[in-house]
């Protein structure tokens, strides 16, 4: 019972405490907020703003000298041509001119120098920018008014090297989900389907053809052309960055054909003869050539190469597929008997 009432009484003493803290507290805000709302107090601080503006517009009006950084922009370098040293990327100027056009200046507003490396490359492979030629283009990037006391660097030496050359096919690297009853009627035509790529001979030994980065597509059910950029290879570059690709989408259905056995490799003093001579063939077919069906696009052959070798009764008939929009072909029977009989 008396421990209780010593914590109560600790209890009250803690919440006087705290009560005559934040009394305290209020008391200095109420003081500072009194000072900094008092006239004399707005009053100083109007004419501080003023002064400072007219300090700031005055020292904008006088002539001043400042360094200023101009970022650099090598332009006209041919597909064939590498740079091997590191030119500069920016050039510092050291500049007079009133404050005002100083302050347009400033790095945010600065646009890169231009130079154009064009027709410049010959066999010694190497360009040398000179100090005249540097300052001529940065007099016509600065603003007349600007005076430039000094240029570092003042001059720019590139060195470069010749790169070799190959024409490679493209390879399109692709995951496509045609939509159910479709097919692609044709091979998938890219435009352009070769791209001349430029590097060491080493790097272009290596390379055997310039793949595409993956192109997905899912449910596709009509006839497109999709733009797809080729892929990255480290110090190759291509004479261009992507192509077209075109893929040709058409419904299918399935269709049912006879065609007859052909004899292949029979030697002349021979006949053969098999049962039966014709099957039947079951494929996939775009609407588009359904009633299209040439002779030659499907083959069911009879090798004889095979056939003497093997020496049984019945042979294994060998399926040839001659166009791009007959897809799944199956033959029954799928092997026939044979007869040999001599001319």
């Amino acid at each position: 019972m008396q421990l209780l009432k010593i914590f109560k009484h600790q209890q009250n003493k803690v919440l006087m405490a705290d009560n005559s803290f934040i009394k305290l507290l209020r008391y200095y805000s109420q003081k500072l907020k009194s000072f900094f709302l008092s006239k004399d107090i707005l009053s100083f601080l109007l004419f501080l703003v003023l002064s400072s503006a007219f300090w700031f517009v005055n020292a904008l009006g006088k002539e001043r000298e400042t360094n200023i950084v101009v970022p650099v922009r090598y332009v006209g370098l041919p597909q064939n041509i590498a740079i091997t040293n590191h030119p500069p990327s920016e050039i510092t100027l050291y500049v007079r001119d009133q404050g005002i056009q100083l302050f347009s200046y400033s790095r945010n507003h600065l646009t890169p120098l231009t130079l154009d490396l064009t027709r410049n490359f010959y066999e010694k492979g190497e360009i040398l920018i000179t100090p005249d030629q540097i300052k001529g283009k940065l007099e016509r990037y600065m603003l007349p008014s600007t005076s430039i006391l000094e240029i570092h660097p003042d001059s720019i030496l590139i060195q470069y090297a010749r790169l070799k050359e190959k024409t490679l096919p493209i390879q399109l690297i692709s995951n496509i989900e045609l939509a159910p009853q479709y097919m692609l009627t044709e091979k998938v035509h890219l435009d352009p389907a070769h791209v001349t790529v430029f590097g060491t001979k080493k790097d272009l030994d290596s390379l055997k053809f310039i793949p595409t980065e993956i192109l997905e597509i899912k449910n596709l059910s009509d006839t497109t052309t999709v733009h797809c950029k080729l892929k990255p290879i480290p110090s190759v570059r291509f004479s261009v960055n992507g192509i077209k690709a075109s893929l040709y989408v058409e419904q299918f259905t399935e269709k049912k054909v006879q065609i007859p056995v052909s004899i292949i490799n029979c030697p002349a003093n021979l006949y053969i003869r098999t049962f039966p001579a014709v099957v039947n063939a079951t494929y996939i077919v775009g609407l588009s050539h359904f009633n299209s069906l040439d002779p030659n696009d499907i083959q069911a052959n009879l090798d004889y190469n095979e056939l003497k070798l093997n020496k049984l009764k019945k042979q294994k008939l060998i399926i040839v597929n001659n166009t791009s929009h007959i897809s799944n072909i199956r033959i029954v029977p799928n092997e026939v008997e044979f007869i040999l009989e001599e001319k």
